[in-house]
This record gives C-alpha cells, structure tokens and sequence, in this order.
C-alpha cells in the first residue's frame, strides 16, 4: 500500500464533521500522509470558493475536486486543469423546470456561487432550511442575480453545478428528481439528506480524479480515494484503493473496497494510518 501517491477524500460526512471542522486526529493524519510524500485531494461538491480553511491550511494542498468533479482547481495559480460544465441550453431547460417548482437554488460558476437576490434572506423562513443546512447559505459569499433565466440567457452562462440544497418532503423531492432525469444529458447526485446536485451528464468525481492523477504522473494503482455518499461512488470505483467510511450510504459502502470507522470518529484517520503510514 506504501504505492499511493495521491489521496483524494471528500469533505462533508467523510473528512469534516457538522460541515465545517476538522478534528485534530483527521488532521494529523493528512499531515503525516502528506510528509510521507502523498499529493492530499479534497474531493468535494461544493465550490472552490466554499472550500473550508482547514482544509486549505493543510500543507501541500494544490489542487481540489470541486462540484462533483465537473471542475478541479490549481489552487496556487487559481485556475481550472480540468472541467466538464452544464452546456447553457441544458442549463435553461433545467431552470424552465425549477420555474414551477418554490425552492432555493444555487448556480455554481467559476468557483463561486450565484443565486436569486433576497433568497439568502428567506432560507430560513420561506424556503425552510432545517438549521443543519443553515451554514451553507450562511457562510457563502453569493453573487445575485434578479432573474436565473434572463441570466443564462444574456450571459451565456455553463455552470459547474446547480445546486438545490433543500427539497422536501421526500414526495416532492422524488417528483423533482424525476422531471430532472427526464430531460436527459445530466448526472443527479445527493450527497446529503433532501439536496438534488444538478451536473453535467459527464461530470464526476471518478473522470475528474483520474485526469487529474494524469497529470501529476500517477497510475490508478497509486490513487487512493475515501468517501461516504453518493456522490463519491465513481471516485471510489476509480481508486486503487477505495475506503468509505462506516457510516456512509449503502452506494459508498458497496462501492468501496474497504471500510472504516465512522467519520465522526476519525474513520479517515484510521484509513490513512492503515493503508498510507
């Protein structure tokens, strides 16, 4: 296992608990994994700009799997190395269908979020946002918009993601998901209770970690990647070695080749220690 060169891990559920820390073990272990030489990947569905700062302290952290792999990022020359983004009449017909439907959404673009002007302000109330999911309308510095259509329209806008962060009851969230996969040409993913993740049909955290392994010279045997959800199933088809955490979704746990603690109590940590240390 000394191989690996290269670990990608996801970010809510599998590295960061309550979406924002990073306990002390998770974090010497990346630590330790990155001064025995091994390239550290966050691998996430958020965008650039919402990457946590733990993570971005971590030393040696240049590039990031970002929106479920439709773009990854050179974070030190603040660029994108690899994208697949939503073509912009596929993003219309996605927005024609939120049009009948009362929900928050997000567009991801360049690495920054966009949404509608004054739906920061009614997430709580309106769009009623569990406080779970509170911190990630909070802790985004949105560009707004007055109109989704007229914005895809006069800009031509391909966005990384369109996000929608909450859809409920479990009804409602089924009938959206279906209207969506009827359109044809998109990837739907859900990486955390009651979101539909919006991608380009090619765009995935696996095609997006094994370009990027490409490029810094790594075979698939030398990528080890951890993940706990949906989202993270193609990544772990595509490493070498694949770890999902114990309690990550039946799709993770059947995906992976191995699994580990639960990620509230340092599963990555336990990973990194048994298959890179």
């Amino acid at each position: 296992m000394g191989a690996v060169k290269l670990l990608a891990f996801d970010l809510d559920g599998t590295t960061i608990t309550e979406h924002k820390y990073l306990s002390p073990g998770n974090r010497e272990a990346l630590i330790k994994a990155q001064a025995a030489g091994v390239e550290l990947v966050p691998a996430t569905g958020r965008m650039k700009t919402f990457l946590p700062q733990e993570i971005l302290d971590l030393p040696g952290v240049r590039y990031a799997i970002t929106a479920n792999g439709a773009a990854v990022y050179d974070l030190r020359e603040d660029k994108p190395v690899y994208q697949r983004l939503i073509p912009n009449e596929k993003a219309r017909q996605v927005q024609q269908v939120l049009d009948g439907w009362d929900t928050y959404i997000e567009y991801y673009s360049q690495g920054t979020a966009i949404t509608k002007a004054g739906y920061p302000e009614l997430g709580k109330t309106h769009f009623a946002l569990p406080p779970s999911k509170w911190h990630f309308i909070e802790d985004k510095d949105y560009g707004l918009v007055e109109d989704f259509g007229a914005m895809l329209r006069e800009t031509g806008l391909c966005p990384e993601k369109i996000n929608l962060p909450y859809v409920a009851p479990e009804e409602a969230h089924r009938k959206l998901w279906e209207e969506l996969e009827a359109l044809g040409g998109l990837r739907l993913t859900s990486s955390i209770p009651d979101n539909i993740e919006i991608n380009a049909g090619d765009a995935e955290k696996g095609s997006a970690l094994l370009a990027l392994a490409q490029l810094l010279g790594c075979s698939r045997e030398q990528v080890m990647a951890v993940g706990d959800n949906g989202n993270d199933v193609t990544m772990l088809q595509a490493a070498g070695v694949s770890v999902a955490v114990g309690d990550g979704s039946p799709e993770a746990l059947a995906a992976a080749r191995y699994v580990t603690g639960p990620h509230d109590q340092d599963g990555l940590a336990q990973a990194v220690e048994r298959f890179l240390l």
